[in-house]
């Protein structure tokens, strides 16, 4: 059996990545609903409404936010489970992909109440978090 010792710290990312959006999609649910602003027409005919030109902005917000975790969750993602199956030192792995998480929670936060330059530097944090990532694959890879 392969031992992978940074593997549990890449599934605890994994899991809180995987609350955060959950919770980013129940808020737009809860928020539309509460609104009552639906664009597509079967959304607002199974609330016996009409469609709107525009969602709440909330709504709007969390679509947001969902699209900017689908361009950046996938390459954290895939940064730090190649350097788990590289061998990775576990205690690396916790600092970096926990601080990911964390600047992660809290770009969320700032994005959903519109908070500059905030969201700016929480992104460029993000970012040298997986450059962080990298070269601890280079170092994996002695290059």
């Amino acid at each position: 059996m392969i031992h992978l010792p940074a593997l549990p710290s890449f599934v605890m990312a994994l899991l809180a990545l995987f609350l955060k959006t959950t919770l980013v999609s129940g808020l737009q649910i809860v928020t539309r609903v509460r609104s009552r602003r639906y664009l597509l027409p079967e959304d607002a005919g199974m609330a016996g409404l009409r469609p709107v030109e525009a969602e709440a902005e909330l709504v709007q917000r969390c679509a947001r936010v969902w699209r900017n975790d689908v361009e950046n969750l996938p390459l954290f993602l895939a940064l730090a489970l190649s350097y788990v199956l590289l061998g990775g030192e576990p205690s690396s792995a916790n600092w970096l992909f926990g601080s990911y998480v964390l600047i992660r929670y809290l770009h969320t936060a700032v994005y959903l109440r519109g908070l500059q330059p905030w969201r700016a530097m929480l992104y460029i944090a993000g970012m040298l978090v997986c450059w962080m990532i990298v070269l601890g694959i280079l170092h994996q890879i002695r290059l």
